[in-house]
Parts: C-alpha cells; structure tokens; sequence
C-alpha cells in the first residue's frame, strides 16, 4: 500500500496538540548511535504493543546505550541491495526510556512474550502475528547458565548457542516509549544537511551523533509516514 506523503507543516496542521502528545524538541545534548540493519523482521527491535524493545542482538550497544540516548536503525545492502554507503535510509528511530534486566523485562512485558496471546480465542489475527515476533525470550530460571532459559521462538530456531550467547552478553533490554518505526520495506530518506553520523558498515557499539536535534525532529515530522509509532496520529 503507497505511503501517504506528509510534510511537516501537513503533521502539524492535521494533528490536534492531543494528538500529538509526547511530541517536543529534541534536547540539544541528546546522543544518537546509529546502526546498520542486517533485517527486519519484527523481531530486533520490536515494535508492537506500545514500545519498542531491543533484547536481542546488538548486545554492545544495548550495554553502552544510556537512558536518554537514542538508537537509530538504517538500511543496507543486506535489507536492500539498492542501498549504497551514504545513501542509507531511516528504519527506525527511539528514545530509551528504561534499560532493564532479562528478569525485569520478563515480568513487566508479558505481552511481548513470543505466542503471548495464542491461548486467546478471541485474539485477532493482526495481534497473534505480532505475538510470533516476541523478542521477551529469555525467561529466569536459576538451574539454567546464566538464570536465563531460552523459550520457544521462530526467531530462535534452530537454537544457536553463539546467537544466546550473544544475546545475554548485552545484559540489557532497551524499552523505548518514544519511537518511529518506518520498517525496512518504506524507509524514511534524509536531507544530507542533518544526516547523523552513519557507520560505512556493521557496527557492534553503532557510531555515534553528540548533536542530532535537528535530525530527531525531522524524523518526528515524518511520523504519520511510520508504521508503528508511540504518537497517536489521525491517518
């Protein structure tokens, strides 16, 4: 389905001051690390009910990322061989509101749990597809190494001890209540004049952007172009 073209001035005029709760500046002194995305499959980050989550992946920039800092997820060759170094294209960007631990992150998110709604008859299919992409796959358990076992995920199969290695190394869980997700399949494009600082290739910690105010609110701009985001937008 074609995205529908907004502006900022669209955004704005379109959206009751309601409606767009949540949305203000960008503080001046905000920290950006951006990455490359391999793929986007729902899974890292996910955005469904409410926020958006990395648990998995990434597990450097989840242990160095702190709250208040940003994340930005951008193209590549790997999510579109059209992508060129310096042509990237927004994915998605968030704000981290909490970075919790495995164990906190299972209790308080028991709807991000992969299948959480799947003993729900009356589930829609929408929410019982967004439920298979479930990244809360870690759950407490202290004969398990680390306190942590692995349950059933389609994102984790067939289970590969590099990948759970990988993913508890991180420690944290980044929970982000402000975000804009485009998806990988309508990317957002930005002007080059506030492009924040995009790593050439695969990046474990994500490069870093000291001022990306002007980037942040153009991206909030854009937000009724997202398909999942924490502003409540008249479409």
């Amino acid at each position: 389905m074609p995205q529908r073209k907004w502006t900022a001035i669209h955004f704005f005029l379109y959206n009751s001051p309601r409606d767009c709760q949540g949305l203000q500046h960008s503080e001046p002194m905000a920290i950006l690390y951006s990455y490359k995305m391999s793929h986007d499959d729902r899974f890292a980050p996910n955005p469904y009910f409410g926020v958006l989550t990395l648990a998995t992946c990434m597990s450097r920039m989840r242990y160095n990322t702190p709250v208040g800092g940003w994340i930005a997820g951008w193209t590549s060759r790997r999510t579109s061989t059209s992508t060129e170094i310096g042509g990237e294209q927004l994915i998605y960007l968030a704000n981290v509101s909490e970075k919790l631990t495995f164990a906190e992150y299972w209790d308080r998110y028991p709807s991000k749990r992969p299948c959480a709604g799947s003993e729900d008859n009356e589930a829609s299919e929408d929410v019982l597809e967004k439920t298979k992409h479930g990244d809360n796959i870690y759950r407490p358990d202290p004969d398990a190494p680390d306190g942590l076992a692995l349950v059933e995920s389609i994102h984790r199969k067939p289970v590969d001890e590099k990948k759970i290695a990988k993913d508890i190394a991180g420690r944290y869980v980044l929970v982000c209540k402000e975000y804009y997700f485009f998806g990988a399949e309508h990317p957002l494009a930005v002007p080059s004049a506030i492009r924040p600082n995009v790593p050439k290739y695969q990046s474990a910690y994500g490069n870093k952007t000291a001022d990306p105010a002007a980037f942040i609110d153009y991206v909030r701009a854009h937000a009724p172009q997202c398909i999942e985001t924490s502003l409540i937008i008249n479409r």
